[in-house]
């Protein structure tokens, strides 16, 4: 057994989140005032001291975004149901975007998180098939292992 606990923010409560390997779920609504969506680099700056996390809307790989949440409270939010629900070009936009916004995280040791914001059961995916999906975004397992576990600081 692994010494990380998995984490993951669902659309829709979830008796047993141990058959997908997570430690715990939270149900989105009752952590809203905890996720934020951003629409923008702008928007998304007013929540970096904050103990938030912050997903802003079509991952802008903005230097002035990455370096305004380097050594601030909030951690920046990956929702990989944007690649799952998504099909063709649209879905390979998404990776390609998600890719420059994760790697540049990592370059400037900004903190993130992924989850799969679920909406139901036939839309979950495991916590090794959500390794896989960060495979394809470009991270290392170790890498998507560490963004299913920041959930905890900014939720709990």
């Amino acid at each position: 057994m692994s010494s990380f606990q998995f984490f993951d923010i669902l659309k829709f409560n979830l008796g047993n989140p141990s058959v997908y390997g997570f430690s715990k779920t939270f149900f989105l609504e009752s952590v809203k005032g905890k996720v934020r969506f951003a629409k923008d680099e702008s928007e998304a700056l007013t929540f970096r001291n904050k103990k938030v996390l912050v997903k802003v809307e079509n991952y802008p790989s903005s230097m002035e975004l990455i370096r305004g949440f380097e050594k601030k409270e909030a951690v920046l939010l990956l929702d990989l149901s944007d690649i799952v629900n998504s099909k063709g070009g649209k879905r390979a936009t998404f990776i390609r975007r998600m890719r420059k916004f994760a790697l540049l995280c990592k370059k400037y040791k900004v903190p993130f998180g992924v989850a799969s914001f679920s909406a139901s059961e036939e839309e979950m995916r495991t916590e090794p098939e959500l390794e896989h999906i960060g495979f394809l975004i470009g991270l290392e397992r170790g890498d998507t292992r560490k963004a299913l576990n920041a959930l905890e600081k900014a939720l709990e």
